[in-house]
């Protein structure tokens, strides 16, 4: 069962301009009206390449730590670039080096394109002109909320993306009352999805608890 929110009409006044003490009405300035806010976006998997590169940096500064240690005489030890070094001296090309190389190459550009990626969107705007969004997790609460007390409801839970309201309830009542009981649901929801300017479909099912 799914259903939208019908469009609104809305209607605007003008307030005549205060005369001022020469008698003409105030100009507005065009520069004191205010810009709508941009819709407000997730992080997005940036963070954790971030992460990924911040650990990458402060292993090699172990290494150039550890190796100025050695060369200083502070630290009694073998270079671990040294070590490494020694490894690789005499080792020839192979056909396993240019699989590994193909697929570090590989790896980076998947992680540009993570990192490019546009960040998603996780909010749904309101019928307002200064832009004012409510976060889709926001709206899982608020729908919550308002189904909380139905009667014949025991539990309740919600989630919400742009595109659709999901709801799951329980409830006493008789499968022959699920009909009754979901038109319920849709008219304790019309009140927090008509101020959004794009409502998204509503889903509810039903979960028949048995008592016997």
């Amino acid at each position: 069962m799914s259903t939208t929110s019908p469009n609104t009409e809305t209607s605007e006044s003008t307030t005549p301009a205060t005369p001022t003490a020469s008698g003409e009405g105030a100009q507005p300035d065009s520069n004191d009206a205010m810009t709508a806010a941009r819709p407000p976006v997730g992080t997005g998997t940036s963070p954790l390449f971030g992460l990924v590169l911040a650990l990458g940096l402060i292993a090699l500064g172990v290494v150039g730590v550890q190796e100025a240690l050695v060369r200083s005489g502070a630290v009694d030890a073998i270079s671990w670039t040294s070590w490494v070094l020694d490894r690789l001296d005499g080792v020839r090309s192979a056909d396993w080096m240019l699989v590994a190389f193909a697929a570090a190459a590989l790896v980076g550009l998947l992680l540009l394109l993570v990192v490019f990626r546009r960040r998603p969107r996780k909010s749904l705007a309101l019928r307002a002109s200064t832009g004012v969004f409510l976060r889709t997790r926001d709206l899982a609460r608020v729908a919550e909320g308002l189904i909380e007390g139905t009667d014949g409801v025991t539990d309740v839970h919600a989630s919400a993306s742009r595109s659709r309201l999901q709801v799951t309830l329980t409830t006493v009542e008789p499968k022959e009352r699920n009909s009754a009981l979901g038109d319920t649901v849709h008219e304790r929801l019309a009140p927090c999805l008509e101020p959004l300017a794009r409502a998204p479909k509503v889903s509810v099912k039903i979960r028949n608890e048995d008592l016997t």
